[in-house]
């Protein structure tokens, strides 16, 4: 009996530790995305490009923490619902929630665009940066939608015991977000609209790749 207790310990030991390195991993990747993109802007382009680039990471981590929070909560409800073996009841939670994530955040994606001026002069942005800041700012919005519905996914498969697919998501978006800033910033000087559009074409390419895996359990 202690020894059968022991080995179910262990085996959720086991099952847990290969769940988490996928999520660490993912961490550690995201990390060296960031890396990549300052890295390649500041040397391509220059102090001040990197410097509006960074003017705009509050306004972006705000869109980043808007859509974790949507989030998390399905996550939770979602795993609730798989653990009862309610499968339909996750596709029914992936249908509504694509819906709302996705009209809530094309609406925020596009006031942000139209309202960008605005937030960093409130932000008391530098003249010398502004327009660069600006330009970057309109660029990465335009992937805020694509980023709730990767977000949708990666948290709906993480309910359903998968944090292999997200990382494999990531792994993608960070090796083609450095091929794509050394394209289009270093070899056609495209300067920080290069790099928002290397960012938001890696986060699409991220997105397709985590809605077209072979996952039987969340198609809608």
């Amino acid at each position: 009996m202690r020894q059968s207790k022991q080995e179910s310990v262990l085996g959720t030991g086991k099952e847990l530790f290969l769940f988490s390195v996928p999520l660490i991993l993912s961490g550690i990747l995201q990390q060296l995305y960031n890396w990549a993109d300052a890295f390649i802007v500041g040397h391509s382009v220059g102090e001040e490009a990197l410097a509006a680039v960074g003017a705009t990471s509050t306004i972006t981590n705000l869109f980043i923490l808007l859509i974790t929070g949507f989030t998390l909560g399905l996550s939770i409800y979602a795993a609730y619902k798989n653990g009862e073996k309610e499968q339909e009841e996750v596709r029914g939670i992936l249908s509504s929630f694509l819906l709302i994530l996705g009209v809530t955040f094309l609406v925020l994606s596009m006031v942000g665009i139209a309202l960008a001026g605005v937030i960093l002069t409130a932000m008391n942005t530098s003249n010398d940066m502004f327009l660069p800041a600006s330009d970057y700012l309109r660029v990465i919005l335009l992937g805020i939608p694509v980023l709730a519905v990767y977000n949708l996914y990666s948290a709906l498969l993480r309910a359903l015991n998968d944090s292999k697919a997200p990382f494999y998501a990531v792994l993608i978006s960070s090796v083609l977000n450095v091929v794509l800033d050394i394209l289009f910033v270093s070899s056609l000087s495209l300067g920080v609209m290069g790099a928002a559009a290397a960012t938001v074409l890696s986060q699409s390419a991220m997105t397709v790749f985590i809605v077209f895996i072979p996952s039987r359990n969340i198609r809608c």
